[in-house]
């Protein structure tokens, strides 16, 4: 009896196995950390300069899919920080949209600039910026960019961001992409923050205080998956004002039956 095409065929099925394991396990993350350490950084006895760190991951798979992804977590690192700047001063350095170094040098001197404008500050300009995973699926991963600013005013500001990918393309997913019935989302959606904000189905937002966009409910421009269900969070502002924080609804899974495609789980 010949065994060789057996042997190979049993050899093909656990090779093919354990690749596709590991394209749908867990990740291996490459951690990143930037900190700013020019002359013009935090000096906190004087309460003078500037405080950057941006601390973000990187997936060590080497496959086209991660790569685009690392390619897009790197741009929104930077991002985070470009935020920051001066319209003008990011118009004449465009190169400074890939250089995460540079970004937080021009930074520091948006901020000398105001200085010698103001003669002070009320203290140190601080941007803090931490990324990491927040859920891995088969065929999905979601990532969440956390920043913390203060560049003076009466309080600093905050704000948390989604973002989801096709594991295997690298493809950023957009809401349509996960979910085939939004119209069916937003009524639960809606539902799930009335009964978090102890609001009843009759209580009109708006005259509750709401910012509703043509006083109808809608969907935060932040939604990801988690270990528990898919996140809709709210920034300060977006929905509510600074004084009534973030805003997060998470709904779990089982309720997104025939609304959330399955591909994305």
């Amino acid at each position: 009896m010949n065994y060789l095409p057996v042997l190979f065929l049993c050899g093909s099925i656990t090779i093919f196995s354990a690749c596709h394991s590991i394209q749908s396990g867990p990740p291996i993350l490459d951690k990143q950390s930037y900190t700013f350490a020019g002359a013009n950084r935090c000096d906190t006895t004087k309460n003078t300069g500037v405080d950057v760190s941006v601390n973000y991951v990187l997936l060590k798979d080497d496959t086209a899919g991660a790569r685009k992804i690392n390619d897009t977590l790197r741009h929104l690192a930077v991002n985070s920080l470009i935020g920051w700047l001066d319209s003008s001063t990011v118009a004449h350095n465009p190169d400074v949209r890939t250089n995460l170094a540079k970004a937080a040098t021009l930074f520091a001197a948006d901020y000398e600039t105001m200085l010698k404008e103001m003669g002070s500050l009320g203290g140190c300009w601080t941007v803090k910026i931490t990324a990491d995973t927040v859920h891995v699926g088969p065929e999905s991963l979601t990532v969440k960019y956390e920043t913390f600013a203060y560049t003076g005013g009466a309080h600093p500001n905050s704000n948390m961001s989604f973002y989801s990918f096709n594991r295997k393309t690298g493809q950023m997913l957009t809401l349509s992409d996960m979910v085939a019935d939004t119209t069916a989302l937003l009524t639960v959606v809606e539902k799930a923050f009335r009964k978090q904000q102890a609001l009843s189905p009759q209580n009109n937002l708006e005259e509750q205080g709401y910012f509703l966009h043509d006083g109808r409910f809608f969907l935060p421009g932040n939604v990801g998956m988690s270990s528990t269900g898919m996140v809709f969070y709210y920034n300060p502002y977006e929905i509510a004002a600074y004084a009534i924080g973030p805003i997060q609804v998470t709904i779990p899974y089982e309720q997104l039956n025939g609304i959330l495609r399955d591909n994305w789980l």
